[in-house]
């Protein structure tokens, strides 16, 4: 199968929502509602991110088949069950698709729904019309059907065709209706779909294939440890003892089948979960005994995780370990888990939730930074004062909640920095300070509780925030002995203060029974018999809506920082694109900004994948990019890639930019005449001796470099448009091609 990463072309049955926070008073504010949810009468196999089997997932979607809300006949439509199509629609599980978060009504909803009751939380990939064959569908999976106009699942899959389950039909006794048991025969099903959607993984073999369990690959870790790779992607470490280290994701034992792990069973009596031990590997879930007490630098880092549950065995969860972790989408850490290092969680950009336990002492540095996702942060209220690492949750766009531990040692250096949907916090009583740029371009940010524990604020706290109301539990005159620092006290001038302030168990401090002079001199007291003016309160029950900013510095460039007066209204913030030469990392690959909120070149990418596509990309400031240009030595040498898209956007590939690809075999460049492409650069593809098929699209192309196929395939056909195929054979034969490998 190819991977082709396409726009989605669902107009009639798809809404495509880019990520945005449905806010209310409640402990989750971003939760989603959908129409229907199954009730499941079983646990299933998607739920824990286990791989079903075709059978099981057929059990499980057939299941739904028997509830009201989706028997045969049952009314369903762009329009019903839904208010209307742009009303309460289904918000599915599967992650992305084109860097898009999906939301559906009609006939995809109801595919979506019998999918995510499959597969859980597993994230999908698509692949369009040409790219996948008959042989790769399976139960589970989803066509778009009838040339882009409908959308089934399928039930059963066979030699002749295929049986599917679908809501929405247009046509026929079953119209505007849902249907179980439609046969299409293969000669339909290949010519008439658009797209081809599944949740199962690259090479999946499915528990019921007779040689699921045959091992391809297993060998000693060395004191007393064994681990044994099956070719269904189960790998079980065994033994007693602890992992060993390895310095990084090139020296694990399995890295020639790393990509093929997607279930990791770890036997009681292992002790410890060694460093890089699963970085940039496909798994999907992972078993961790309660013998493990440490999961150790980058162990899971970069991997396809989807869920990770902690025991309470473990802890240390080490540095980086579930870092740029894209699929990662909720962590549940036990009781007994005392130290979260630095980077731990950071830039998880599925990760919406996360509850630290009492036990927690210290959370490291820059920790959750850049989780876009992430709304909610709760600690659980301990007896042991919790250590704060510098950036904590910066860039947490979306963060609306935060509910800090009982006692800290600080709010951190940039904290909070960047959190543009946080209204409001309470800072714990026996924290220190409120160090620089701590809450910087908050821009929802109006309440804060501060204890008289602390004794200096930093430069910049809170720049670029609408603070209107302060709450210290101290005395003004304890006020004005705190250390100040920089532009801080100017900031603080228009503030209205309030003294003397005492929590209650749930804070309110505008529903204060005090004798509030307007000066905020109030007297105040935690009587429990509260009124008040209704204004946002520091216990982060939040309201507004803000989007994402990537700017990282005390004084970020956006001015507008929004009305957010605590009256539950707030200005949407555009996201500000990051400035032109500033680079990001998405997914392992490198981006250069070239044109500011436009476009970027690829600079570098440690794929190890075997099939990659380039076009556009979603950077850290939350703006989609077109990738205009592949940089030299982007991707030289790397010897797992075997086929290249390079979308219409890419202007130019730079010098030796796919040199030395040895497994590199087809190449399409463009998908339409409407292909950017005009320079490919020397040496570009020199030394790829298996590529056979280069295919450009583009009508626009001026230049090729010497050399610039030197060392592919005799065999290699180079097929271009057909006018210029006169003048592409002149280009051509200076990159180290004949004439006669290039046609139309």
């Amino acid at each position: 199968m190819k991977k082709t990463i396409i726009s989605i072309a669902l107009a009639l049955c798809l809404c495509i929502s880019s990520h945005s926070a449905a806010y209310a008073q409640e402990e989750v504010p971003y939760q989603q509602e959908e129409v229907f949810t199954a009730e499941s009468t079983s646990e299933s196999p998607g739920r824990n991110n286990v791989i079903p089997s075709p059978s099981e997932a057929y059990a499980k979607m057939i299941a739904l088949k028997k509830q009201e809300a989706y028997k045969e006949g049952t009314i369903w439509t762009n329009y019903e069950p839904y208010p209307n199509s742009m009303g309460r629609d289904y918000h599915w599980k599967g992650g992305p698709l084109d860097g898009h978060n999906i939301s559906a009504v009609g006939c995809v909803a109801f595919a979506f729904i019998l999918s995510d009751e499959a597969f859980g939380s597993l994230p999908a990939r698509m692949y369009a019309a040409g790219d996948f064959k008959y042989e790769d569908i399976k139960p589970g999976d989803i066509l778009r059907v009838n040339n882009d106009a409908h959308t089934v699942i399928v039930l059963e899959a066979n030699v002749a065709g295929v049986i599917v389950a679908e809501g929405n039909i247009s046509t026929g006794d079953h119209k505007g209706k849902v249907h179980w048991g439609r046969a299409i025969s293969k000669e339909v099903v290949m010519s008439s779909t658009s797209h081809y959607i599944t949740r199962y993984p690259e090479n999946y073999i499915s528990p019921d294939d007779p040689t699921a369990n045959t091992s391809i690959g297993s060998g000693s870790l060395g004191g007393g440890l064994n681990w044994n790779l099956t070719k269904a992607g189960k790998l079980t470490i065994s033994g007693n003892g602890a992992m060993p280290d390895f310095d990084s994701s090139e020296n694990q034992p399995w890295i020639k089948n790393s990509s093929q792990i997607w279930n990791i069973v770890i036997e009681n009596g292992v002790t410890s979960i060694g460093s890089c031990a699963f970085w940039n590997c496909g798994v999907l879930s992972a078993d961790i005994p309660s013998s493990v007490t440490k999961i150790g630098n980058s162990a899971f880092r970069g991997s396809s995780i989807i869920s990770a549950k902690i025991p309470s065995s473990v802890k240390i969860i080490g540095d980086s370990a579930f870092r740029e972790c894209a699929n990662l989408s909720s962590v549940a850490v036990s009781n007994g888990v005392e130290t979260i290092e630095q980077n731990a969680f950071r830039s998880c950009p599925q990760l919406t939730a996360i509850a630290l336990p009492a036990s927690i002492k210290e959370v490291g540095a820059a920790a959750f930074l850049q989780c876009q996702a992430l709304t909610t942060v709760t600690f659980a209220p301990g007896n042991t004062q919790v250590k704060m690492g510098d950036n904590m949750f910066s860039q947490c766009y979306y963060l609306m909640k935060a509910t800090l531990p009982k006692s800290i040692d600080r709010i951190s250096k940039g904290m909070f920095q960047n959190c543009q949907t946080l209204a409001g916090v309470e800072i714990p009583k026996g924290a220190e300070s409120i160090d620089a740029s701590a809450f910087a371009s908050c821009y929802a940010f109006t309440t804060v509780i501060i204890p008289d524990s602390v004794t200096s604020i930093g430069t910049a706290a809170f720049t670029k925030c609408p603070l209107s109301k302060i709450y210290f539990t101290g005395t003004e005159e304890q006020w004005k002995r705190i250390s100040k620092i920089g532009d801080t006290a100017s900031a603080l001038e228009k503030v209205t203060m309030h003294y003397n302030y005492v929590p209650p168990v749930t804070p309110d401090p505008d529903d204060s029974n005090g004798n509030d002079d307007g000066n905020g001199n109030g007297d105040n007291n935690n009587n429990g018999d509260n009124s008040g003016d209704g204004n946002n309160s520091g216990n982060g029950d939040n309201l507004g809506s803000n989007s994402g900013n990537n700017n990282n510095s005390g004084s970020n460039n956006n001015s507008d920082s929004g009305d957010t007066s605590g009256n539950g209204e707030s200005q949407t913030q555009k996201p500000t694109p990051l400035a032109k030469g500033k680079t990001f990392t998405v997914n392992k690959a490198t981006y250069k900004v070239t044109k500011a909120g436009n476009e970027v070149e690829l600079s570098a990418i440690k794929s190890t994948t075997a099939k990659v596509t380039l076009n556009t990309v979603t950077g850290t400031d939350g703006v989609k990019y077109k990738v205009t240009s592949i940089g030299s030595k982007a991707m030289q040498n790397n010897k797992k890639i075997t086929t290249l898209t390079i979308g219409s956007n890419v202007k130019s590939i730079g010098a030796n930019a796919f040199a030395g690809c040895t497994k590199l075999k087809t190449v399409t460049i463009g998908n339409t005449s409407k292909s950017n492409l005009t320079t490919i650069g020397k040496n570009s593809f020199k030394g790829c001796k298996k590529l056979k098929k280069v295919t450009i699209k583009s009508t626009k192309l001026r230049s090729v470099g010497k050399q610039a196929f030197k060392g592919t395939k005799s065999s290699l056909k180079v097929k271009v448009p057909s006018k210029q195929v006169k003048k592409y054979k002149k280009l051509f034969k200076k990159a180290g091609l004949k004439t006669k490998q290039v046609t139309k």
